[in-house]
């Protein structure tokens, strides 16, 4: 019976719990799989080979098969075509939305920080989000972005409909922060994407990687 939930599991998306593989001894643990939509832009200059892209594929191809679509951006243009795209029916599947660009508190910056044109701010991002985020959760994997008051962020959650919304609310590490959110992103398969299970989350962050979540002031928010 384990076997076929597995291969079962391998084949589809979606909300409702299947077994997955996670040890050399086939211990089956269930799951509710969330595919990662991420918008990645560049982080330290053309020479430089730092990207997400990395942590994406491990967790494409690690026991949990977690689903990724990736896509570069360096413009306010290019993230709101691809809110766009994350937000179609045809990509329901890929309920966490990462957006790991540099960023200041509300305040995204996918590319020259001089150019207007490349730089989005939460309201313009809950505008183009606006009533479209109903079972999904927007994660922000920049510097401070969520270093706002809370209403704030209720705001953009009531707006947009999101079911939670994650970021950091210090400067942090790139290394670091990346192994947390791979953690982040392993522990959020484990419950339903509700407001309940998004706090069974967080518990579990603070439990298990409570310096991480010290450090880098790790904040999520849910719906109520």
């Amino acid at each position: 019976m384990i076997a076929h939930q597995l291969r079962k599991t391998q084949s589809r998306c979606g909300r409702s719990p299947h077994a997955v593989r996670t040890s050399p001894y086939y211990r089956a643990v269930f799951v509710y799989r969330k595919g990662i939509f991420c918008l990645e832009s560049e982080w330290f200059g053309l020479m430089s080979p730092m990207s997400v892209r990395y942590a994406l594929d491990f967790l494409k191809s690690s026991d949990y098969r977690i689903p990724v679509i990736h896509r570069d951006v360096a413009t306010a243009a290019e993230i709101a075509h691809y809110m766009r795209k994350w937000t179609m029916q045809s990509h329901e599947g890929y309920s966490i939305l990462w957006i790991a660009i540099h960023t200041r508190r509300g305040l995204l910056l996918p590319g020259d920080v001089r150019r207007s044109s490349e730089r989005m701010d939460l309201d313009a991002l809950e505008s183009c989000l606006a009533g479209k985020c109903r079972g999904r959760l927007v994660h922000f994997g920049g510097c401070r972005t969520i270093a706002l008051p809370e209403r704030r962020i209720r705001q953009f959650l009531r707006v947009t409909r999101a079911v939670a919304v994650s970021g950091f609310r210090e400067e942090v590490e790139w290394t670091e922060s990346t192994l947390f959110e791979m953690s982040y992103f392993v522990a959020l398969q484990h419950h339903p994407l509700t407001p309940a299970g998004m706090r069974k989350v967080a518990l579990h962050m603070r439990r298990h990687h409570g310096q991480g979540v010290e450090e880098f002031g790790f904040s999520m928010v849910t719906a109520r």
